[in-house]
């Protein structure tokens, strides 16, 4: 139904991109600072549907309508930015115009062409098979198979002289596969200006209101902590996504 090689170079390339664009926006706008995060989450339109999507962790804040914008043009023509969340630093950076790399952030996008339709249950799963196939994952492994899996692949990555390059990231595999969401886990490095850093990224597809959304996890790749926190952020930000939309 739908291949995900293109958002996945989207989605990570935002947070170079980003940087670069933000210094000209952020001295032109006279918007004061907003709090990182709120206490009530907040709705956003996918076709016809009002769609709620909480901040994925206490430390992630939504950008705001006259910031999210920065981040429009680096979503893939086939998709539609939500909403994106970011640290309160890195939200002050862009604010302040100030130029430098996300420490952490996460993307809710839609899929235009599916904005109005109804998706179901065997097609949803559909989604996640096609999906998991892209990974080299397997959807109905145990929850210890795919930790070691991930943790095998990483461990590999991190003991070889192997570069990993944005056009080849390494697929972590399944992160989890439930009713309505199912996550996959990457890592690639990012080059911008002679800087290069590892990302790691967690890629939801949840099946909210019958709608698709994709949600993206990405956080600065240091150690195991990092892929730790990328995963458990990804599944709970999902089962906080599909409770908020419950009818």
């Amino acid at each position: 139904m739908h291949s995900f090689s293109r958002m996945l170079f989207y989605s990570p390339f935002f947070i170079t991109s980003i940087a670069t664009t933000c210094p000209a926006y952020g001295h032109a706008q006279s918007v004061p600072p907003t709090p990182a995060n709120t206490a009530v989450a907040q709705s956003y339109r996918s076709g016809l549907k009002s769609i709620v999507i909480p901040a994925p962790t206490q430390d992630l804040g939504e950008m705001g309508s006259d910031y999210r914008v920065l981040a429009e043009s680096f979503v893939p023509d086939t998709n539609r930015l939500l909403a994106a969340f970011l640290t309160p630093e890195d939200s002050a950076n862009v604010r302040a115009g100030i130029s430098k790399a996300f420490s952490r952030y996460a993307l809710a996008e839609t899929l235009r062409r599916a904005e109005f339709s109804e998706v179901d249950e065997n097609s949803f799963n559909q989604v996640c098979a096609t999906t998991a196939q892209q990974f080299g994952a397997v959807l109905n492994s145990s929850l210890k198979d795919q930790q070691e899996e991930m943790n095998h692949k990483i461990k590999a990555m991190r003991g070889s002289d192997t570069t990993v390059s944005l056009d080849k990231p390494v697929m972590l595999g399944t992160y989890f596969s439930k009713p309505n969401a199912c996550s996959f886990g990457m890592i690639s490095n990012l080059s911008s200006a002679g800087n290069a850093v590892k990302m790691i990224g967690g890629i939801t597809i949840l099946r909210v209101q019958n709608r698709l959304i994709y949600a993206f996890v990405y956080s600065e790749y240091k150690d195991e902590e990092s892929a730790q926190w990328v995963q458990k952020t990804s599944e709970q930000w999902a089962d906080a996504i599909l409770e908020a939309n419950k009818q």
